[in-house]
């Protein structure tokens, strides 16, 4: 393979895919939407008096708006090895998969949802040992 061969190839290995990039989170201030950190909405969604947010995963082209008087759900996640099987904008029912674990012993391990909704956030704590994700669902059925 010649060196510029070998430079195509690399190109696409060495972009960050798309399929793994984070989502972007606003806040609205003031009716202005302003570009926060993800790990600041995990504090804003957490707090008992929140603005109103929007997530939005440009992979999916999906956004989901959370007011200030929406109910969420928070589920944490723990394990040797922890997997998301869920992304923001996404709809959960009762019942099905969000996240699996591989625990210390191998063991395949799977978290299931408590409620039913929109899957606000989904986010790494990236310094966590063991690995924790933590997941905000927005509860209440989709109209459509």
């Amino acid at each position: 393979m010649s060196l510029s061969n070998s430079k195509k190839a690399c190109n696409g290995f060495l972009e960050s895919p798309k399929a793994y990039s984070q989502p972007k989170c606003y806040a609205r201030v003031c009716n202005d939407l302003k570009s926060i950190q993800c790990y600041e909405l995990v504090e804003i969604l957490s707090s008992a008096q929140r603005p109103e947010v929007l997530v939005c995963n440009e992979v999916t082209n999906k956004c989901v708006e959370v007011q200030s008087t929406d109910e969420l759900v928070v589920t944490e996640v723990s394990g040797s090895e922890v997997f998301a099987n869920v992304k923001e904008g996404d709809y959960v029912r009762r019942g099905d998969k969000l996240a699996y674990i591989v625990t210390g012993k191998g063991e395949v391990r799977s978290v299931r949802s408590s409620s039913e909704g929109l899957v606000v956030l989904v986010y790494e704590v990236p310094t966590s040992r063991p690995s924790r994700i933590i997941i905000f669902v927005k509860e209440g059925k989709v109209s459509g």
